[in-house]
């Protein structure tokens, strides 16, 4: 009966290692592309191929201003910033709102279900109606049309997310507002609002990198050079008879160089956001 107790911590101990070190190889397999990337873009074409995970030898520091002019890079940065903050800030404040009347004021699967269904349909599915609706409307090869999708597509996991933290809120916090006067709007804006930013941060976060690293929607949707986005500039570096991986390496650099600072500025209240969901929900 003695080694009971230790036996059980010998399994726990084993258990949590093992965890861990799949933990570790999962992340070490994912940095895999990232470090290509970087040591792609500071080689020639033929270093790549021979050995294609070796550190440069020489650092061809040119290949950075050679793909930011060739691809573009500062309008498409432009453009890609304008599309993901005007898209993100739109899902935020609409998927909060409605989100809030799912959770709190008409409470019920069915709305919520209607809702949520968006995640489940693959987008290249509706990227053919939605194509010929643009059209139809007259909004095809404009910003508008990129940034009505992105705010479709991406508004029914926000909605997911803010629901299942919406749902942890006390009651008592409304009634309060209620009894000293304040409207459903006023108690919204001043009280819910304010103190759901770890779920906002979670939300944003996910929205921005989606529409940052969308590739499909410009490049059906957009024909103009002066409206396209950095997916659509990385994809234009590609040559008609080989590649320069290199130049694909710089572009790919500094397209996901913002989104690393982002994430990093924003990972607590990430984190925070996804476990308070999760625990409430």
């Amino acid at each position: 009966m003695g080694l009971r107790p230790g036996i059980d911590a010998l399994k726990e101990g084993f258990f949590r290692s093992l965890i861990y070190a799949l933990l570790i190889g999962y992340a070490l397999v994912s940095l895999v592309p990232f470090f290509w990337a970087v040591i792609s873009s500071l080689k020639d074409n033929d270093s790549i191929l021979r050995q294609p995970f070796s550190l440069p030898k020489v650092f061809l520091w040119g290949n950075y201003p050679r793909a930011w002019l060739e691809a573009h890079m500062g309008l498409y940065t432009f453009n890609t910033a304008l599309y993901a903050i005007i898209s993100t800030v739109t899902i935020l404040l609409t998927s909060t709102m409605a989100a809030y009347v799912i959770a709190r004021v008409r409470k019920g699967n069915l709305l919520y279900l209607y809702f949520t269904l968006g995640i489940m349909i693959p987008i290249h599915t509706v990227l053919l109606p939605s194509f010929i609706l643009i059209r139809n409307f007259g909004l095809f090869n404009s910003r508008l049309s990129v940034i009505l999708l992105y705010i479709a597509f991406n508004m029914s996991l926000s909605i997911f997310i803010m629901v299942g933290f919406l749902k942890g809120i006390p009651h008592e916090l409304e009634e309060a507002a209620f009894m000293d006067g304040a409207t459903r709007s006023q108690t919204f804006f001043r009280i819910i609002f304010p103190i759901s930013q770890p779920a906002l941060a979670t939300t944003g976060v996910l929205t921005f990198l989606g529409v940052w690293n969308e590739f499909l929607i410009p490049l059906i949707l957009l024909t103009n050079r002066a409206l396209k986005v950095l997916t659509n500039g990385i994809n234009d570096l590609r040559e008609q008879y080989g590649q320069n991986y290199g130049l694909i390496g710089a572009g790919l650099c500094i397209s996901f160089l913002p989104m690393i600072m982002l994430y990093i500025a924003f990972q607590e209240q990430v984190i925070a956001g996804m476990t308070a969901g999760a625990v409430k929900g």
